[in-house]
């Protein structure tokens, strides 16, 4: 009867959430279809109009016809609704040369997106300057994020009762192996690299010296790189940013400008007097204006082109995986999409945005091996996002180019192996006692229920110096490199953009409209067009997969859970953190 309950239970909840989906479907589809059928109209450009940037929808990697689904498990990878990123670069790249668009106005209040999306965006806004438009920046109260993406415009602006937040940048791990001694778990862990500290959270209880060195360094390279951006967009002093960290995270209306921070102290009202004034004193509804969703609309409906040629553009996001499937970097499912781009004459170049921690090595190595044969034939630029570490490395090492943002955080060319033994929680805990019966020494060898011999040991940690030995080469062979020089650059140590750059072990300086722009000038063309892998997430795979969960069986859902408590098991190239862990 319990089991019944459970299944009936199970049954309803997925049910409930199929109807939901299927009426964002059913407004999705219907929306699109009055945007067609109106998209003169919804997606019109007056003349001269001031460009509004805001960010109410959010800021995703990919384009998505979701709203944020918060509820949604995060391996679904369907939790990050909003417009995507390169769209945003690409409307405001655009509009500086545009004659209908006169200015911008930012808005950045509500502004929350990776370090490199806000990066990447705000090049863009400095280019959009360069051509002689002004960009104006508005809030009532800025975050730090806000703050720096703030300091590309000619003029801050700052409500009188709000306020400018600066704190630099931190990184939390937490460590269980004071929890796991209590439960009598144990984690046996073996790895290459002083610094290769995946898996360290589940034996150490404090932070290892090598593992708060590494990150203490790439969080300074990191924060001196935004620090001197606002100090030279500002006209401050060198070391005037630090300074206010030092004293207050928070700086007061009034003191934002005395120090520099803001230009004026405006109310809503005060702000809309001045686009007046820009436009001889027109009224508030006549003064030309056009959202950031529009105009990315209006630009798409006005590109009546359909080039033959296309670059490929590649987003591997998430942990990188052997298999296939969605939501994730899995090795079969991308290396038979590039088999694909590689012998596809139309597509004359392939760009991949890495943004992963890394994950299981012998899948990173599947997707090298497939850029290598693509790089054979034509051109292969990596982009590297916020973190492009370990296998995700891995898998960039093997482009003709790699581009960061000086706050990428990359390398960590190091592999470890952790197995879990939960033999003394069963015993002591849940008065579970285990019994096992073997046909040989090893048939148990991936039991939960038992403590790793020295001769599983043994073998295990001769798999990992292979695989460490197998990155070196990869990493040697594709970067044209030295070996030795990739030891010294590898002991699973992570590195800023900046000094992986300065090191070798990436190219240039800059984000994935750069990577592309390049992908184009060593393919030699000039009118293209993007094909995108894998395709956004869309309403349609939500309810495929809420379908497969109702189906799952309730043991199978509660042993996965442990398992994702747990974490990976076996052989890792990969971080022990993402990018959530960092607070900026």
């Amino acid at each position: 009867m319990k089991d019944f309950f459970k299944i009936f239970a199970a049954v309803v909840l997925g049910t409930a959430l199929v109807l939901i989906c299927g009426f964002f479907l059913i407004l999705g589809s219907v929306t699109s279809l009055l945007q067609a059928g109106l998209g003169g109209t919804t997606a019109r450009v007056p003349d001269k109009s001031v460009l509004v940037v805001n960010f109410d929808k959010g800021i995703a990697t990919q384009d998505s016809e979701l709203p944020s689904f918060g509820f949604l498990p995060f391996q679904w990878n369907a939790v990050q609704g909003g417009t995507g990123f390169l769209d945003i670069v690409h409307a405001i790249e655009t509009a500086a040369q545009d004659p209908a668009i006169r200015m911008i106005c930012l808005e950045p209040q509500y502004l929350n997106a990776q370090m490199s999306h806000i990066e990447e965006i705000r090049n863009a806004l400095l280019t959009f300057r360069q051509s002689g438009k002004p960009v104006i920046s508005y809030a009532d109260f800025y975050s730090q994020q806000a703050y720096y993406l703030a300091t590309a415009a000619d003029k801050i602006v700052l409500n009188p009762e709000g306020g400018i937040t600066l704190q630099g940048f931190s990184v939390n791990v937490n460590y269980y192996k004071d929890l796991f001694d209590r439960l009598g778990l144990e984690a046996q862990v073996i790895r290459h690299g002083n610094f290769k500290s995946g898996g360290e959270p589940f034996v150490a209880s404090r932070m290892s010296d090598p593992e708060r060195t590494q990150l203490k360094e790439y969080l300074q390279s990191a924060w001196g790189h935004w620090a001197s951006e606002m100090d030279r967009a500002r006209h401050l002093e060198d070391g005037t940013i630090d300074r206010i960290c030092n004293l207050s995270f928070l700086t007061e209306a009034t003191q934002a400008v005395e120090t520099g921070l803001a230009d004026e102290l405006w109310l809503r009202d005060e702000l809309i007097s001045y686009l007046s004034s820009v436009y001889d004193g027109l009224p508030e509804n006549r003064i030309p204006k056009v959202g950031l969703q529009d105009y990315i609309q209006h630009l798409q409906l006005s590109t009546n082109k359909f080039p033959r040629e296309k670059i490929a553009l590649v987003y591997a996001t998430g942990d990188i995986a052997l298999g296939k499937g969605s939501g994730q970097v899995f090795a079969e499912t991308f290396a038979d999409q590039l088999r694909k781009y590689r012998n596809d004459s139309t597509v004359k170049a392939v760009v991949v945005r890495v943004e992963s921690p890394g994950g299981d090595p012998l899948a990173s190595a599947i997707i090298a091996r497939e850029l290598q044969l693509t790089r054979e034939i034509k051109p292969v630029v990596v982009s590297i996002g916020d973190m492009g570490a370990s296998g995700g490395y891995w898998i960039a090492s093997a482009a003709d180019e790699i581009y960061v943002n000086p706050s990428t955080l990359t390398g960590s060319i190091g592999v470890y192996s952790i197995s879990f033994n939960g033999e003394k929680t069963m015993n002591e805990l849940l008065n579970i006692r285990n019994e096992t019966v073997d046909t040989h020494p090893f048939s148990h060898f991936d039991s939960y229920y038992h403590s790793k011999s020295e001769r599983e040991l043994e073998i295990i940690g001769k798999q990992v110096e292979t695989t460490y030995n197998r990155f070196l080469d990869v990493v040697s062979l594709n970067r044209a490199m030295d070996r030795q020089t990739v030891a010294g650059l590898a002991d699973g140590r992570i590195w800023s953009g900046t000094d992986a750059i300065a090191n070798g072990l990436a190219d240039q300086k800059g984000g994935l409209a750069d990577a592309i722009r390049n992908a184009a000038l060593e393919a030699g063309i000039t009118d293209y067009r993007l094909v995108v892998f894998p395709k956004p997430f869309r309403i349609m795979d939500l309810i495929n997969m809420s379908g497969r969960k109702v189906m799952a069986d309730p043991q199978t859902i509660i042993q996965n859970q442990i398992r994702d408590l747990l974490g990976e098991r076996g052989i890792q190239a990969r971080l022990p953190f993402d990018e959530q862990a960092l607070s900026w």
